[in-house]
């Protein structure tokens, strides 16, 4: 597997973890490959890590099963957000195949309500709005689950509409920010540009929107005795 082909995108690791793969760079004495990579969800202070390409191509062993170490997740879309990050780093943005595909052919390897706290459940819900919305809208047309399951279905759905609803009230005040940040898909640079503010103001803007949802979120699982996230958070 050491001559299997490494693109950017994520991967998810054989214990859960999801990673995103930046770029491969090759060491210039020995000619050995590294994967540069960086966790999903992307934190707010960024930590790259690089793991050998023949380590990352290999297999593991699980309850006697053979395992990749690392399968692509050829579904999840890095957001415009996230790759402008990835520049501002240094790091070049993946580079896309113009491909059309089916959205009912791809397969749906996004999780539903698995983020590993509020503030992370807030940031996936609105990276993955469009997408989203689209497969929601789908089901509905098609009136079948179309590359997702009834369970995942539901989680889609009631966390579409609470976040909608939320922006229609108590979050009413950044429903332009978040149309034109996660609908039309303007990148935090070009947010800035359009309203004539610097980067840090948008960025600003950006984590109080970010905290005020997870806000609301963590407050609706209380209310109704729940927890949506893949595991208890204390705050």
């Amino acid at each position: 597997m050491a001559g299997r082909r490494i693109c950017a995108g994520y991967y998810r690791r054989y214990d859960g973890k999801v990673v995103y793969v930046i770029s491969l760079a090759t060491d210039a004495d020995t000619g050995e490959e590294t994967v540069i990579w960086t966790a999903y969800p992307f934190a707010d202070v960024p930590r790259y890590c690089t793991s050998s390409k023949k380590s990352f191509c290999a297999f593991v062993e699980i309850d006697g099963e053979r395992r990749a170490k690392y399968k692509r997740l050829t579904n999840m879309k890095i957001s415009a957000a996230a790759i402008e990050r990835l520049e501002d780093e240094g790091f070049r943005g993946p580079v896309r195949k113009r491909q059309r595909r089916q959205l009912e052919e791809e397969y749906d390897s996004r999780e539903y309500q698995q983020s590993l706290s509020y503030l992370a459940y807030a940031k996936d819900l609105c990276e993955n709005y469009n997408f989203d919305r689209s497969k929601y809208r789908l089901c509905i047309k098609e009136k079948r689950f179309a590359a997702i399951t009834r369970s995942d279905f539901a989680k889609l759905k009631e966390d579409l509409q609470f976040l909608d609803n939320a922006l229609k009230t108590v979050l009413s005040e950044y429903r332009t920010y978040f149309r034109e940040r996660f609908v039309d898909g303007l990148s935090i640079r070009k947010y800035a540009e359009a309203h004539g503010l610097n980067r840090g103001s948008v960025d600003y803007l950006q984590k109080k929107f970010f905290t005020a949802l997870a806000l609301l979120l963590k407050e609706r699982d209380e209310a109704e005795g729940k927890c949506r996230l893949s595991q208890p958070v204390k705050n």
